[in-house]
């Protein structure tokens, strides 16, 4: 394998498990000795140095890696895999109900507000209540969230778990656990919501809106990177990275990898408009962007703050004051 492909796959695979933790030293010096140390240290691209003429003062950045371990990314996994098997306990088989995924917490609004009329409520109330569970009913809020640990069956826990693991490794290991554990449950939040608003007859269930957010998050991420480095070896490497996240899109527009009837596209939607958000908020923008206003950084992450909560604020207005719900 020539030198330099063996180098950029070294790179690739070091992205999936090992962050960069950046280091700085200040080192006082003469001015001599300065450019001495900048003589020998240029060259490496993991080194960024900082001369301060007037005090002699020479700051060194470099980036050093330390082994890392995806623990969330693995534990929601792992925790998968063990709900997909209390369903199969529940169910006493392999092939899920609609009962079973309702019982167990899927998304499914006549559990989560009130009947429209009166004459369907007190017509259909004491079998939804049974059918639901009496937790909560009809007010039952957590199925904008358990849906996001349930599966309908091993192919569509696994169409969900390998780009899971894929992208979650690599947003973990920038960003950390429990950043990327808050924008986990935020997207499939923001899916849930949306199915809710677009689909309210449907029963829905997958963790395939919080992985859209992930990877619109990733997407974005490593798009804004390609202009925030000057190595063109590491922008290539940007790029392949990105690359291999699309054929999840491809799947999941054309094929029902969801292995469930039908395609939730609403919940994608969903959770790919918080990804878009949460990536302005939380990624690092190139200086063309931020230069073109006064305190650019802050001011874009004070804006796409303020889009979150609004897109939650009017999404949960609308559901609960706006979508009449019928059985029929």
């Amino acid at each position: 394998m020539p030198t330099n492909t063996k180098t950029m796959w070294t790179k690739i695979k070091d992205k999936f498990s090992l962050p960069q933790k950046q280091i700085t030293l200040s080192v006082h010096s003469t001015s001599c000795n300065s450019l001495k140390l900048f003589d020998t240290h240029h060259d490496n691209k993991d080194v960024l140095i900082e001369i301060d003429q007037q005090d002699h003062t020479i700051h060194v950045t470099s980036s050093s890696l330390e082994p890392h371990c995806p623990i969330f990314t693995l534990s929601i996994g792992i925790f998968d895999i063990l709900v997909l098997l209390v369903l199969y306990i529940v169910q006493e088989g392999t092939v899920i109900t609609s009962e079973t995924w309702i019982k167990m917490g899927c998304k499914y609004v006549p559990c989560m507000k009130p009947l429209y009329s009166k004459a369907e409520q007190e017509m259909y109330n004491a079998g939804l209540k049974s059918r639901c569970q009496s937790f909560l009913f009809p007010y039952q809020f957590f199925r904008f969230f358990t849906p996001i640990f349930l599966h309908g069956d091993i192919t569509h826990l696994l169409s969900n778990l390998i780009y899971q693991a894929l992208v979650g490794t690599l947003l973990e290991g920038k960003y950390g656990k429990i950043t990327l554990g808050i924008c986990y449950i935020l997207f499939g939040f923001s899916a849930n919501v949306m199915s809710s608003l677009c689909n309210p007859k449907s029963i829905s269930l997958g963790a395939s809106g919080a992985v859209y957010g992930l990877l619109f998050f990733c997407i974005i991420d490593n798009t804004l990177r390609i202009f925030t480095i000057t190595n063109i070896q590491d922008k290539i490497i940007q790029f392949l990275i990105t690359l291999l996240v699309i054929p999840y899109f491809i799947l999941s527009i054309f094929l029902d990898v969801d292995s469930s009837g039908h395609v939730d596209h609403a919940a994608h939607i969903g959770g790919a408009i918080m990804g878009v958000l949460v990536a302005i908020f939380l990624c690092d923008m190139p200086a063309f962007i931020t230069t073109r206003i006064s305190n650019g950084k802050k001011r874009i992450q004070l804006i796409a703050l303020i889009l979150i909560i609004g897109y939650f604020v009017i999404t949960l207005m609308i559901f609960y004051l706006f979508i009449p719900v019928h059985l029929k």
